[in-house]
Formats: structure tokens, sequence, C-alpha cells
């Protein structure tokens, strides 16, 4: 009798060790999927701010020497006879250089899908703003130090000119850059991601000038520009505008001319989070973005850049 009743106690512990031993389990998975959850949380939050500084402080150096032409006037430049392969051309832009009968525009900005969007957006995610920038760069060079995958413009005396290599030693030569920002849909595995991508004037070996496209940051999902306008050319920013609204005659600087952009950068979040539904409105500028309830995290970030080279 004894035996018996020993043995069925011990059956009956089984069952309360294996339930205490699913129980325990079950906490453990549940602590487990708490902490992953915060895990990826955290992992998301730090990757977003960390492209936020970066896209801040890229933009904000891009944007602080914009409109330095060492003393030429870009509306005075002469015609160039260079052609560049896939060169960003647009209603109101004559592209990398000045072109009889067209306006070369140093600062352009708009809306993808806009009747002035440079042509060779062809990938360009719509919707999105783009950023066409056009300025000198650096320190002034000799014909000896000037590179062959660069383009410069030759400075002799009060006389300017863009040329795809430099030979004259009595002349001074700056380098010159023209880019062009803009979002764009790339496949990343089983993901449509988007990129901030780039396209930039080079000179290849070969000697043909072409722009050039590079990718410069993954989770840029939404840009926005307003302009700062000065109206009555006194170098002072009397309004701002929504580059959407801006007109063709500030553009071209008939009218007024651009000294300031305050810009806004949408930064989603690479990989989704099935645990998270997102259904915020953004803010940028004058212009709103809906989250449609996806799985992604998103970081609004902005600032602005007064220009002051003239």
């Amino acid at each position: 009798m004894n035996v018996c009743h020993d043995r069925g106690w011990t059956f009956i512990e089984m069952l309360i060790a294996m339930a205490l031993s699913l129980l325990l389990t079950l906490l453990l998975v549940n602590s487990w999927q708490v902490n992953y959850q915060a895990f990826k949380q955290t992992s998301q939050l730090a990757e977003m701010q960390q492209s936020g500084q970066f896209v801040l402080g890229f933009f904000q150096q891009e944007l602080l020497n914009q409109n330095f032409w060492a003393g030429a006037d870009p509306r005075l430049l002469h015609p160039a006879g260079l052609h560049v392969q896939g060169d960003c051309r647009s209603a109101l832009d004559s592209g990398s250089f000045p072109k009889n009968a067209m306006v070369f525009v140093p600062v352009l900005s708009g809306i993808v899908g806009a009747a002035h969007t440079p042509d060779c957006l062809t990938s360009a995610h719509k919707g999105s703003a783009f950023l066409q920038l056009k300025r000198l760069a650096g320190a002034p060079l000799t014909a000896a130090a000037a590179k062959n995958n660069r383009v410069y413009l030759q400075q002799q005396g009060r006389s300017y000119r863009f040329v795809s290599q430099a030979s004259s030693a009595a002349a001074t030569y700056w380098p010159y850059l023209h880019q062009l920002f803009y979002v764009a849909l790339q496949s990343q595995g089983r993901q449509q991601v988007p990129v901030l991508m780039r396209k930039r004037l080079v000179r290849q070996a070969s000697g043909q000038l072409t722009m050039d496209t590079d990718s410069v940051l993954d989770g840029v999902e939404m840009m926005h520009f307003e302009a700062g306008i000065d109206s009555n050319f006194d170098g002072q920013v009397d309004y701002l505008s929504d580059v959407a609204q801006v007109s063709a005659d500030v553009w071209q600087q008939r009218s007024g001319q651009v000294l300031q952009l305050r810009f806004y950068v949408l930064v989603r979040s690479v990989m989704p989070d099935n645990t998270y539904t997102n259904v915020q409105q953004y803010t940028l500028g004058k212009r709103l973005f809906q989250a449609p309830g996806d799985h992604y995290r998103r970081l609004l970030v902005s600032s602005a850049v007064t220009f002051h080279n003239y």
C-alpha cells in the first residue's frame, strides 16, 4: 500500500513539474519576445537618428557654399560648347553649362513630375522633391595642378569660361560642381527601399563628360524644400515660399533670387517591424505626409541654410 501511494504522488509531482516547466517556458518565450521587440525598436530608432544626423550634416555642407562663383555672375557666363552624356536639362534650365537661348540656373528645386523636372530623373520617385545645385568648389588651381576627372571654370582677368581640360598656364582654374539630389526606390531582397540618390558631373578617363549616378543614403523616403527669396536683390531674404510655388522668373534670377533653402527630410526604417503600425501624419513645411498604416518607423528632420556667397 505504501509503495502504490508513493508511486501515485510521484506521477502527480511529474504532472505538476511538467505544468510548471511549460509555464516557465511560456514566460521565457514571452520575455524573449518583449526584449526582442524592445531591441528592434531601439535599433531602428538609433539607425534613424544616425541617418537623420547624417542627412542634416550632408545638406548643410552642400548648401553652405552655394552661390559661390569666385566673382563671376552666373547669369553672364559664356555658352560652353561642351557635351554631357545624360545631361540634366529642364524647361527652366540649360543643364550643366550655359547654352544659347537657354537660361543657366544655379539653384533649382521642385516636385518630381512637375513641368520643370530635369529630364535625367527617369527613375526618381514621383511626389518627392528634387534639388539641383551648381557652384564652384575648393581653392583655385593652376593648369599644372588641375585634375583630369574634373570640370573647371577658367578665369583670365575678368573673363570666365567652362573648360573640360586646363590648358593655359596664365589662367586660374576653379573646380566646378553640378549635382542633383532625388529619391528613388531600389529593390533590396524582398523590400523596396527608398534611397537618397545623387547625379553629378564627372569627366571620364576617355574625356567624355557624363552625369554619374550614385546612392547617398538608404531609408530617405521623402524630401521637401522651401526657398527663401530676395525679391529686390538687396542680399536679404524677403519671404519664404514652397518650391512648387516659386516662379520661373525667380529661379532664373529675373525677378528675385533664392538666398536660402529650408529642407525637410523624412527618414524611414529600412526593414519593417510587424509589431508596429504607423498611422502618423508628418508635416514637411506646407506639405503633409500620411503614413499608410504600414510597419515602418519614420523620423522627420529639418534645417535651413542661408547662402552667404554672392
